[in-house]
């Protein structure tokens, strides 16, 4: 259920970390190219001064998408996404969320995915290869296992461009039939993280970014 120990120079689980998202089909790999495109070109001019109303308090819950929730770290802010049980419209299967701290992105997608975590972040890379062939490039890591508190096992990797550091991970929830009594079966829910920010203000918010990490689930 919980990941290996840190290192001292993780970013986010077992020994650094954080995630993505996609499926072979067009809808979630244009996700995956957003997400892409917000890594290589979005995120390193994001003015760290922006302010947000929205604060989370504990024990608030951030609805992802449709039987997958995230717990928020209390004082960070839901520049955008739902939290469970305060949206006028259900949410779907197919969801973004972006939680800040000061200069620190937290930026999630979520959308059906046929494969594994490992298959969904190697998707998610090629992508951002063809955005960084156009000139922005950041150095990755090996990959390493995050592992959710509910016992999802995910695909993490950090990475390190001029401006920003951070990590991406990929994890792939069962979710259930949504009726016991149908012939419905169960589907697969691709998720990924993407966590950005200057190299101090990651390691200031790190516990609260891999509480977030782990605290990601699947209605049961």
């Amino acid at each position: 259920m919980e990941t290996q120990t840190a290192t001292p120079e993780s970013e986010i689980g077992d020994e650094r970390r954080i995630a993505g998202i996609d499926r072979w089909t067009i809808g979630p790999a244009l996700l995956v190219l957003a997400l892409a495109v917000l890594m290589s070109v979005v995120l390193p001019w994001v003015d760290s001064e922006t302010e947000y109303s929205d604060a989370v308090d504990q024990g608030d819950v951030v609805q992802l998408a449709d039987g997958i929730t995230l717990v928020p770290a209390p004082g960070w802010n839901l520049a955008s996404g739902a939290l469970a049980g305060q949206t006028r419209s259900a949410v779907g299967s197919t969801g973004s969320t972006e939680l800040v701290r000061g200069n620190v992105r937290f930026y999630v997608h979520a959308a059906p995915f046929d494969g594994t975590a490992s298959a969904l972040l190697t998707r998610v890379n090629e992508i951002n290869a063809d955005v960084r062939a156009q000139g922005r490039t950041a150095q990755t890591t090996g990959r390493y296992t995050v592992t959710t508190r509910q016992g999802v096992a995910g695909v993490a990797e950090d990475f390190v461009s001029v401006s920003r550091r951070g990590s991406i991970l990929a994890f792939v929830f069962r979710l259930r039939a949504q009726s016991a009594s149908s012939d419905e079966q169960p589907t697969d829910e691709g998720v990924e993280i993407v966590v950005s920010g200057p190299s101090g203000a990651i390691s200031r918010r790190r516990d609260a970014i891999v509480s977030m990490i782990r605290s990601i689930r699947a209605a049961l």
